[in-house]
């Protein structure tokens, strides 16, 4: 079986030692890493409902052809006062507060409780789940008792086999500090796409501050992006996305979705400038020039490929890095390359940074 070649080799502690290289196994290949994380994909859509008194209600547009969960989370993790709903359908069907359904109406409701829910891990003290067995392509309406310990509540409502598909992802997924920032979401109903819809998206930091609505622009096909030329804060670490969709279909069927998407932002430890290659005796050297701009112990990673994506060699080694220029090498064995043409090589240098762990830099010649 053929191996592919990973973003980063494992990490693990490090102590200053010799450079390490090697060869790898035939029929790897090499892949550059990837520009984003994989898309997420979303069949369900999320609401917070502030507490403004006593009782809240929010409406829950369905696209038909599924069932649909829905579940009402309270805003603290301790509580323990029973959120109560009533759902409504579309036919005027109801599934009153006290009521927990049945197979037969096509209306169940299960309860957890706070015990319950922390053994779960899940958020919220206890919880509301109404399912929906069959829905219609119409709104559903849920109307909330707010519990008094509570600052409000967030309504989740899932259709797990619905074909109306919301994919979103932000790019890059490691971004170097100045880089611009692209947001993407995609709509599909049964593999059509979508146009005409709302889209947008929130940013969120890595201390969890979050920023203004930003408006995706709709490309005619489906697909809808925006691009930002900086974050709106100098914070290094995981950035959260959250997508908004909301629409109506070629059918004249209205449907909203939630989506995500996550990039880190690198905090511009070093940059590489360039990549320099000389044979010297037995050995490829690998030259990279680069400005060091936190001081720190890093690792230095070379992989070698051909010119058909073969993964060919590699090298690796731990550096200890002041502020300032320097210059980054790692020497190569020539009998790793076997017959490879040298001048045909293509390289990929990073700097990884082991006090604080990111990638501090990237080249390819």
């Amino acid at each position: 079986m053929k191996k592919t070649l990973l973003l980063l080799l494992a990490i693990a502690p490090f102590a200053l030692a010799d450079d390490v290289t090697g060869r790898f196994d035939a029929g790897s290949r090499y892949e550059e890493p990837a520009l984003h994380a994989p898309p997420h994909v979303s069949r369900m859509f999320a609401r917070s409902i502030p507490r403004t008194g006593a009782n809240a209600s929010v409406e829950l547009p369905a696209t038909g052809g599924s069932g649909m969960i829905v579940w009402t989370i309270p805003a603290r993790r301790d509580s323990r006062t029973p959120v109560t709903t009533q759902l409504r359908t579309p036919e005027g069907n109801k599934l009153e507060r006290s009521e927990r359904g049945s197979a037969g109406r096509g209306l169940r409701r299960f309860k957890i409780d706070a015990a319950e829910s922390a053994e779960l891990g899940v958020a919220g003290g206890a919880q509301d789940v109404v399912h929906v067995m069959h829905t219609a392509a119409a709104s559903y309406h849920l109307d909330i008792d707010m519990p008094d310990d509570v600052a409000g509540v967030t309504v989740v409502a899932a259709e797990p086999e619905s074909r109306l598909v919301l994919s979103t992802w932000a790019a890059p997924l490691s971004r170097q500090p100045g880089e611009p920032v692209t947001l993407h979401a995609e709509l599909r109903n049964r593999d059509m796409p979508i146009a005409g819809a709302s889209v947008t998206a929130r940013l969120a930091s890595p201390r969890g501050r979050a920023f203004e609505t930003i408006e995706l622009a709709d490309r005619g096909d489906g697909v809808y992006t925006a691009t930002i030329a900086d974050l709106p804060e100098r914070a290094h670490g995981a950035w959260q996305v959250r997508f908004e969709a909301e629409g109506v279909t070629a059918e004249g069927v209205r449907f909203a979705r939630t989506g995500s998407g996550e990039l880190v932002a690198e905090r511009g430890a070093a940059r590489l400038r360039a990549i320099e290659t000389e044979v010297d005796g037995d050995t490829l050297r690998v030259r990279v020039p680069a400005q060091i701009h936190a001081a720190g112990t890093y690792r230095f990673d070379v992989i070698l490929a051909d010119g058909a994506k073969n993964g060919v060699a590699w090298g690796e080694g731990v550096r200890k890095l002041e502020t300032g220029e320097t210059t980054l090498e790692l020497r190569i064995p020539l009998a790793h390359l076997g017959e490879t043409n040298i001048d045909a090589l293509r390289i990929d240098a990073r700097l990884l940074g082991l006090d604080e762990i990111g990638l501090a830099g990237r080249i390819t010649n």
